[in-house]
């Protein structure tokens, strides 16, 4: 049985935090966790997280209870290996809360990796940046092997389905050991790089050691739950606990699925178009011998199968092979938006629905007032502000709308309050969703500007990644650019988002005259499993009629 043991470190979670204070433990010592499994609570000046387990594994030691406060990266828990009993633990100290006692007790002990360097290693991994990401690529080392780093000093950029983030180093001391090459995609928890006390021995060694004992380098990084190869891809690469887990729920032979990660490993957007598609179902475990000897030959024609049975296999349509062309590599942003789009759409049926809206009353008001508003606040008084205001005050009516859905665990939750994401346009390269924490809270002067300030961090690359976590709906505003009728995709775990799309002036009826007035499509894309097309139907109309005939100008209060 191994008795390899995992540490989880008090997260970071935000870049001025410091310290964090465990609110409550929601597994016990004993208990067996799985990979993104809720461990615990933390509450910072910043925010309140939960936080989910980087390991598979079982619960061997919990080294600060709840309602103590300590610094970012000291250890909090001991995960041993699955099936690990507690015997197979070595006792910790009572005090092995205090922080402050950590780097004595370590002194004598060599590296966590065997590496032999003096003094207290820690091991820096693929932090988790989302509640849904599995994964992380790092785009740029800071530091190199051997440098001298502070706490809080920038040391890597990783690029995630959801955000691109600068990671500050939880440790001063020196970098010994980089395990995980720029460029390279690996499971969150994953061990990407080793940092040393202040003064300790070995940097210089560390830099040819580092191939050998990085596998994730090679594209073969090991589970991130044990560290074990408990399964591999088509080519012999490892899985990630996620990508195993899912496969296994979906009976999924992933031999036959072929890998779109470093070194062909096979990645949770692969699994998710497998089980979308209706393919690579596994064999009968009493065919497992023959279906393992027959992979090889069958997988040319796997792909047709789907396409038989009913099913959609993508496919690379070939291009224009024209000399004129020119050809770039996607970049990170637009890759990380790409995935998030097809996990969307694979995860979800989603369903469009539309209302016009007469904004001549808002119209009205923002001539009146835009100046005077812009001048008080700072802010612009646009469309997009009244449906946002509006917005909030609908979804209490309507919790589904407002709701989030886990169809594994066949539940579904309703939020009674509302963080309203806003989508944010990265001149053309990408989109970013900074979320409004408590939106239904804001009059339109808050939620004006709030739009402005998170919409800046943005474009100024400034937005933390807690700044993109925990919305319940979504607003995406094309309107500036003069759209008629968009059908956005879902902000998962969102169960709808709401698309505001170009004001222009048409004849309309008014009573029994003709007159100009400012008209607008609005249409919301929903998760047709969370609610149907009569809770849109009313949720829309209210909205239209919030907008149409109330008493903004009373409500502006200027």
């Amino acid at each position: 049985m191994s008795d390899e043991i995992n540490v989880v470190t008090m997260p970071k979670l935000g870049e001025t935090v410091t310290e964090g204070t465990i609110g409550s433990w929601l597994k016990n010592v004993g208990d067996t966790v799985e990979f993104d499994d809720p461990l615990f609570e933390v509450s910072t000046d910043k925010v309140d997280s939960e936080i989910p387990s980087p390991y598979d594994g079982v619960i061997l030691e919990i080294l600060v209870p709840a309602g103590e406060t300590v610094p970012v990266g000291t250890e909090v828990v001991k995960i041993g290996a699955p099936g690990a009993s507690l015997d197979s633990a070595p006792a910790s100290p009572a005090a092995a809360p205090a922080a402050e006692a950590a780097p004595a007790a370590a002194a004598p002990a060599p590296a966590a990796g065997g590496s032999g360097f003096a003094g207290a290693v820690h091991d820096l991994t693929m932090p988790k940046l989302g509640e849904t990401v599995a994964e992380g690529t790092i785009g740029a080392w800071l530091k190199n092997a051997g440098d001298s780093i502070e706490f809080d000093d920038p040391l890597l950029e990783v690029s995630t389905d959801k955000v691109d983030s600068e990671i500050p180093s939880p440790y001063d001391g020196v970098l010994l050991e980089i395990l995980v090459p720029a460029g390279e995609t690996v499971p969150i928890g994953t061990v990407i790089a080793r940092i040393g006390e202040p003064g300790a021995e070995g940097a210089a060694a560390a830099a040819p050691a580092a191939a050998p004992s990085a596998p994730a380098a090679t594209g073969a990084a090991p589970a991130a739950g044990d560290g074990k190869p408990a399964a591999a891809g088509g080519a012999g690469v490892m899985l990630s606990p996620l990508v195993r887990r899912l496969a296994a729920e979906h009976n999924l032979d992933v031999s036959q699925i072929s890998g779109t990660g470093a070194g062909g490993r096979v990645r949770r957007e692969d699994v998710e178009q497998a089980i979308a598609s209706g393919g690579a179902k596994a064999a009968p475990a009493a065919a497992a011998p023959a279906a393992a000897a027959a992979a090889p030959a069958a997988k040319p024609a796997a792909a047709a199968a789907p396409a038989a049975s009913g099913g959609f296999v993508a496919t690379q349509v070939p291009g224009t092979n024209d000399p004129r062309d020119r050809t770039e590599k996607l970049s990170r942003m637009r890759q990380a938006v790409g995935n998030g789009m097809l996990n969307s759409r694979a995860l979800a049926p989603q369903v469009w629905a539309s209302i016009e809206v007469d904004y001549e009353n808002i119209e009205n008001v923002r001539k009146k007032y835009k100046n005077e508003f812009r001048a008080q606040t700072g802010a612009g008084l646009s469309y997009l502000v009244f449906i946002a205001r509006a917005v909030c005050e609908i979804l209490h009516k309507y919790p589904a709308v407002n709701s989030s859905l886990d169809w594994e665990a066949k539940t579904q939750t309703f939020h009674p309050y509302v963080n309203l994401g806003i989508a944010v346009d990265m001149d053309e390269q990408g989109l970013v969703v900074p979320v409004i924490n408590d939106a239904d809270q804001l009059n339109l002067r808050g939620i004006a500007t709030q739009i402005k300030a998170k919409a800046g961090l943005a474009r100024g690359k400034k937005l933390g990644a807690d700044q993109m976590r925990g919305s319940t709906f979504t607003i995406t505003n094309p309107g500036p650019v003069e759209s008629y009728a968009s059908s956005p995709i879902i902000n998962q775990p969102n169960s709808g988002i709401l698309c505001t799309d170009g004001v222009h002036r048409k004849p309309v009826a008014v009573g029994d005259t003709i007159a100009i007035h400012h008209i607008g499509i609005i249409g919301l894309v929903y998760d047709h499993r969370s609610f149907d097309g009569v809770t849109t139907g009313k949720f829309l109309l209210d909205l239209r009629n919030v907008l149409q005939d109330r008493d903004w100008e009373a409500e502006l209060g200027l």
